[in-house]
């Protein structure tokens, strides 16, 4: 009777060790993300591991390789090579939702046709008082000619825009090395954890868009003095710096735009940028217009629902092609 308990116990051993390597065996090609650690160069506040395949299929279906720097960026890069773009952003313009060829860097790569080198280093959580934290850093690295920073949002929390303007914001932790990063290393862990455990970093959300409501005065008060100090790192370097506001645009029942945004955020954003000599380009009614009169959805893919989560591939056209008109056009 013990020898058939223990014949038993190691076949069904045997049988979930079997399970669970075909479950990361499927989802090494559903869901497979490299693991990040700190950046060292402070350029962002993590990167990935750099050559390593990573696909993506619950949201839009994509796979490639991160590129020698650790970014899922079709170009490589080392020390000293030129860029001319640099594009930093939060996880809708990291991309990894969308084919990489067609992602918002790609793109705008492809309608510069070789005269400017276009590179990001955006990625997931870098909402935009972490692209303004980084900022120094990134343009100290990379030299570009031009920073073009992505904001999903316009309702940020004036404690977190403070916070990056004086240079407490909180890092955002990297979960990495030994043990820990070898259970990342496994697809089907990685999935689950992410699927059922996950809630997000309590540092990146405090740092993405207000949950309560605050005062005028104290938003633009909070806002200028962030502006202020990403002009005068502009200049310094001598970089042209544009904000990017990709709203969130859905469709209501009738199919007319809904967006989320408070009153007065666009115009004190417009109004500070100008103050201060950076770019506001805003492309709501570009997002509007797309929706209301070309019935195209911006966000979401053929596995989610309509209109909702990231930008899809056709959303990053339209910011690759709205970049590429101010750039060349001076089109704000």
């Amino acid at each position: 009777m013990k020898t058939k308990a223990i014949n038993w116990l190691l076949k069904a051993l045997l049988a979930g060790a079997a399970a669970f390597a075909l479950l990361c065996l499927f989802c090494a090609l559903w869901y497979k993300v490299p693991v990040h650690s700190t950046n060292q160069d402070g350029a962002t506040e993590f990167k990935y591991e750099p050559n390593t395949f990573y696909s993506r299929g619950v949201e839009g279906f994509a796979m490639g390789r991160t590129n020698s720097d650790g970014f899922p960026e079709l170009l490589d890069y080392a020390p000293g090579d030129q860029v001319d773009v640099l594009l930093l952003g939060s996880s809708h313009l990291e991309g990894y939702s969308v084919p990489p060829e067609k992602n918002a860097a790609a793109v705008l790569g492809r309608l510069f046709d070789g005269e400017k080198a276009v590179y990001s280093i955006a990625m997931a959580g870098h909402t935009f008082p972490y692209c303004a934290k980084h900022l120094e850093k990134a343009l100290e690295v990379y030299q570009p000619q031009v920073a073009v920073i992505e904001l999903a949002s316009l309702s940020y929390d004036p404690a977190a825009m403070d916070a990056a303007t004086d240079g407490t914001l909180p890092d955002i932790p990297s979960h990495a090395g030994g043990f820990v990063t070898l259970l990342q290393k496994l697809p089907f862990l990685r999935h689950m954890y992410n699927k059922y455990f996950n809630r997000g970093n309590d540092v990146v959300k405090a740092a993405a868009v207000m949950e309560t409501e605050v005062s005028g005065a104290d938003f633009d008060a909070s806002l200028a003095r962030l502006l202020e100090k990403l002009g005068e790192v502009s200049r310094a370097h001598g970089v042209k710096t544009i904000l990017v506001h990709v709203p969130t645009v859905v469709p209501d029942a009738e199919g007319r735009a809904v967006l989320e945004v408070k009153p007065g955020e666009r115009e004190s954003f417009q109004r500070l940028s100008e103050e201060n000599g950076l770019i506001f380009l805003d492309l709501t009614e570009r997002f509007v217009s797309a929706l209301e009169d070309d019935h195209e959805l911006l966000f979401g893919f053929a596995n989610t629902a309509p209109g909702h989560g990231h930008i899809n591939s056709r959303g990053h056209e339209l910011f690759a092609e709205a970049v590429y008109g101010c750039i060349e056009n001076g089109e704000g």
